[in-house]
């Protein structure tokens, strides 16, 4: 991945969330960042251009994580021997400030505070290829930064493998090698390492980072039931024994939502204002129709969906039971595949007139990428 740190998200290098996060902390008191040297002239401009003003020093790392922390302990100054040192990997960028918080009270009351994961899978050791024993998850957890120690054992531990000649991947192993024992904190699902590109593009996504490429719609819509008429039409499913929605056509709630989130998303007007006439002359009541030709219109401006999500308020009739039929038929009018389709429903306790059962409404979300093609 080449200098990931200083890969883009919203605009900003990767590792200015990592200090950010331990900047804005207010129990922290100054930054030391050690890094590799190619790297140190593109740190000193980030903590310049951003203001932050508690880094106190910018030091050249070394080849392992053990070097570079010897690297940074080396650069603090009036430490004593019970201050909280955390050391926290600048490829964490969303780390958040409850898991800081509690690896520094954990550190200060039992020495030393490490933040992990648990683990969900099934864990097998392995030996020359072959699957030898299987370990028992919930006594494992996946370790993530920050880890924090007093300094005095810290420096202490440091100095011991030193002498040792050994190396250790973290602050955890390097303490318990002295015999000091990490007290566990929590990780949040989001403090996690980023070490492949897909776990970039995983940043990118929940912070928001939606890329050029990329269009988002939203859109509405909703009817009355009709007091004489049955025949219901939902997402281009028929009901026959429900009522129908009062309109001038089928009244299918969610295809108009979702012509509305479509049409929004390539700048273009609401089914009210621009298709409803047009099939109306022509006598077209069908909702499928009215998706036809703005599908081939994403089409001809070189985009495709690539997800819908719908919310239905409704007291009646239940979506869930319906939800997977929807999806088939919406599955089938747009291509998209169903697994990228998702149907929610509440009744809203009867706050409204759709969750007192007088109509249907429906809110549409969808996003379309560039076709590569």
């Amino acid at each position: 991945m080449g200098h990931k740190l200083l890969m883009p998200v919203l605009g900003k290098p990767l590792i200015y969330y990592s200090i950010m996060a331990l900047h804005d902390h207010p129990q922290i008191g100054r930054v030391i960042i050690s890094a590799s040297r190619d790297i140190l002239p593109s740190i000193r401009k980030i903590v310049k251009k951003y203001h932050f003003h508690k880094v106190v020093a910018i030091v050249p790392g070394g080849k392992e994580r053990q070097q570079s922390l010897k690297s940074g302990l080396n650069a603090v100054e009036k430490a004593h021997s019970g201050g909280i040192i955390i050391v926290h990997n600048a490829a964490n960028p969303l780390v958040g400030p409850e898991e800081i918080t509690e690896v520094i009270a954990k550190a200060a009351r039992h020495g030393a505070a490490a933040v992990g994961g648990k683990i969900h899978d099934t864990v097998r050791e392995m030996d020359n290829g072959k699957h030898i024993r299987t370990h028992n998850r919930e006594n494992l957890v996946a370790l993530q930064t920050p880890q924090a120690a007093q300094y005095g054992l810290l420096e202490k531990a440091l100095k011991k493998a030193e002498k040792q000649h050994k190396i250790f991947t973290d602050e955890s192993s390097l303490l318990e090698n002295d015999g000091v024992h990490a007290t566990h904190v929590n990780a949040s699902a989001d403090n996690f390492k980023v070490t492949t590109f897909h776990d970039y593009e995983r940043v990118k996504i929940i912070m928001g980072d939606v890329p050029s490429d990329w269009l988002v719609g939203i859109g509405q819509d909703s009817h009355a039931f009709s007091a004489t008429q049955k025949g219901l039409f939902l997402g281009g499913v028929l009901i026959k024994e429900c009522a129908k929605l009062d309109a001038d056509s089928d009244g299918d709630v969610i295809l108009h939502a979702l012509y509305n989130a479509v049409s929004q998303a390539i700048g273009e007007g609401s089914l009210g204002r621009i298709a409803t006439p047009i099939f109306k002359e022509k006598g077209i009541t069908g909702s499928k129709k009215y998706l036809e030709p703005l599908l081939a219109t994403i089409a001809a401006k070189g985009y495709a969906l690539n997800n819908i999500g719908l919310m239905v308020e409704a007291k009646t009739p239940a979506i869930d039971p319906l939800a997977n039929k929807i999806k088939k038929s919406i599955a089938t009018i747009t291509g998209l595949p169903i697994r990228k389709i998702g149907i929610t429903a509440t009744g809203g306790d009867g706050l409204t007139a759709f969750g007192r059962g007088e109509g249907i409404q429906c809110f549409a979300i969808v996003s379309l990428q560039k076709d590569a093609d």
